[in-house]
C-alpha cells in the first residue's frame, strides 16, 4: 500500500462519507434540487481565488522543473473552461451576480479556504500536496461512480470536469507527487492535515442541506 492509499485509509469515515454523500447521489442521478446545487456551487466558487493561490505556490514549492510547469498548466485549466462552467451554471440556476460574487460563507468554506491559506503561507511542497491530493481526488472518486451522465447541462458537465481523461492525469501526477516527496516526511506531518482536508470536504457536502428539509 502506497502513501497515497494509507492516507486514504487513515481519512475514513469521512472519505467514503463525501464520496457516497446524499449530495453526490443526487447530483449523478440529476435529481438535485436547484436550491441546494446552487448553495453548493456558490460556496465552491469561493474556493477559487485560494485554489489559485494554492497550485500557484505548489509551482514555486516544487522541487522538480517538470512538476512546475504541469502545475502551472492546471492554473490554465482553472482559469479556463471551470471558471466559465461556475458562470454558466449559476446563469441556469438563477443565482444573482452580486450573491455568487459575495456571498456570506460558510463554515466549511471558510474552515477549507484556511487550511489552503496555510499550506500556501508554509511554503512547504508536501502539505500543498497534501491538500490538492484530498480535493482533487475525492472529487475524482466520486465523479468516478456515474454511470449515465445526468441530461442538465450543469449537473452532466461538473461531473465530466471532475472524470474526464485529463483531471485523471491530474489526480494521478498529484498521487505521484505526494507519493514521492511524502518518503521523507513523517506519516503524522501529513496524515494530520489529510484528515483534516477529509472532514471539512464531508462537512461541505453537508452544508448544502442546512436549513432544508431532508
Amino acid at each position: 500500500m502506497d502513501l497515497c492509499q494509507r492516507l486514504r485509509q487513515a481519512a475514513n469515515p469521512y472519505w467514503d462519507a463525501s464520496v457516497n454523500h446524499r449530495f453526490v447521489d443526487e447530483l449523478l442521478s440529476g435529481h438535485i434540487d436547484d436550491e441546494v446545487f446552487a448553495r453548493y456551487l456558490v460556496q465552491d466558487f469561493c474556493f477559487c481565488d485560494s485554489f489559485v493561490r494554492l497550485i500557484a505556490a505548489a509551482v514555486c514549492a516544487a522541487d522538480d522543473p517538470e512538476a512546475r510547469l504541469t502545475h502551472a498548466r492546471q492554473l490554465s485549466v482553472l482559469a479556463g473552461g471551470e471558471y466559465r462552467y461556475f458562470i454558466d451554471s449559476f446563469q441556469a440556476l438563477g443565482v444573482d451576480e452580486a450573491h455568487w460574487r459575495n456571498p456570506p460563507i460558510a463554515e466549511p468554506t471558510q474552515a477549507f479556504v484556511d487550511l489552503m491559506d496555510r499550506a500556501c503561507a508554509s511554503q512547504d511542497y508536501a502539505l500543498i500536496l497534501v491538500v490538492l491530493v484530498v480535493a482533487e481526488w475525492l472529487y475524482l472518486e466520486w465523479a468516478q461512480r456515474s454511470q449515465d451522465l445526468p441530461e442538465r447541462a450543469e449537473h452532466r458537465d461538473w461531473i465530466v470536469i471532475h472524470n474526464e481523461p485529463a483531471f485523471v492525469q491530474w489526480v494521478d501526477f498529484l498521487k505521484s507527487e505526494l507519493n514521492r516527496v511524502g518518503e521523507t516526511q513523517s506519516f503524522e506531518s501529513l496524515r494530520a492535515p489529510f484528515v483534516e482536508a477529509s472532514r471539512i470536504e464531508k462537512r461541505f457536502f453537508d452544508m448544502a442541506y442546512d436549513g432544508l428539509d431532508a
